[in-house]
């Protein structure tokens, strides 16, 4: 019986001792990180903060939020706009904008686990955004794409299916909401030099 509670304290330690390396080698990463340079790719850069409820943040999320996104056409354009607007310009729409995002929207559907008779049990939606920066004189920037795919049932109730479609739609409207962002985002910081 002793012998099993001195093993039990040996395995405490250890336990213990694991721990400990962990942390020390968590600090290591951490330090080594912060002396090649790394910053965060949304974080500001250096000066003070911006004041005033309307003030844009500086750096690339200044650049971001200096974004106006264009109007896109249809109700698919619609969701993927106020998804972009969200993201992009969290104290709303720049007056004097620094940049102007152009988005041409482009949507397929194919039936996919069709069973033997012919009928589709579920959708595919695929989003797919080809996208362009332009600078306030109208100069193209940068051009890029973008594309979400999200799946819906198929059922035989009509206005389920009509729900199931919307609900994917908005989820791919998110999705492309979110890649863009991060795609302006690194544009941004490497026309910056950052």
């Amino acid at each position: 019986m002793r012998s099993s509670k001195v093993d039990s304290g040996d395995a405490t330690r250890s336990s213990y001792r694991r721990v400990a390396a962990r942390l020390v080698a968590a600090g290591v990463m951490m330090a080594g990180l912060a002396a090649c340079g790394f910053e965060p790719l949304y974080g500001e850069r250096a000066g003070t903060p911006p004041a005033g409820p309307y003030a844009q943040p500086e750096g690339v999320r200044g650049d971001l939020a200096g974004t106006r996104v264009a109007m896109i056409p249809d109700r698919r354009g619609q969701y993927l706009r106020n998804a972009l607007v969200d993201r992009l310009n969290p104290n709303g729409e720049p007056e004097r904008p620094s940049y102007y995002l152009m988005i041409r929207l482009h949507e397929e559907q194919e039936a996919v686990l069709v069973k033997s008779d012919e009928t589709s049990t579920a959708t595919n939606l695929r989003l797919v955004a080809d996208f362009e920066i332009r600078d306030p004189q109208g100069a193209a920037l940068t051009t890029g794409y973008s594309r979400a795919i999200t799946r819906f049932n198929t059922v035989q109730s009509q206005y389920a299916n009509i729900e199931g479609e919307r609900n994917a739609r908005e989820r791919a409207s998110r999705e492309l909401a979110e890649d863009i962002r991060a795609k302006l985002a690194v544009f941004y910081t490497r026309r910056r030099g950052l």
